[in-house]
């Protein structure tokens, strides 16, 4: 258990031996921190109001994400059906059959008609 001890006044009084609030170096080192603390306070003001203008800008920024954000998705659209288009025409092996098959009937129908026109 913790011992309480009286408080005795005649302990507390100082002595004057340089060390305490009488110190001369001390009253130097508050100025010089209470003039640093203005500063900051100054700065600190500076940045409030440029973050006030910031937020101006970001809602500027969030508005325009946005409306790319609609373009992006209406392309998206059209690139789907683009893609839909490009998946409905036919293949290089399909055109390639188609071509083969027209030249290979035209030959049969020109040696039908060679054949035909000789008799």
């Amino acid at each position: 258990m913790a011992e309480i001890v009286p408080f005795d006044p005649s302990r507390a009084r100082m002595s004057g031996g340089g060390d305490g609030p009488e110190d001369p170096m001390l009253e130097q080192r508050v100025a010089r921190l209470e003039s640093d603390i203005s500063e900051i306070k100054s700065l600190l003001k500076e940045l409030s109001s440029d973050l006030k203008g910031q937020g101006g800008r970001l809602t500027k920024i969030e508005i325009d994400i946005a409306k790319v954000d609609g373009r992006l998705t209406g392309l998206d659209g059209r690139l789907s059906g683009l893609d839909a288009r490009i998946a409905g025409l036919p293949s290089t092996w399909t055109m390639l059959g188609i071509v083969f098959t027209t030249w290979a009937l035209g030959s049969g129908i020109l040696i039908f008609a060679m054949n035909f026109l000789k008799r």
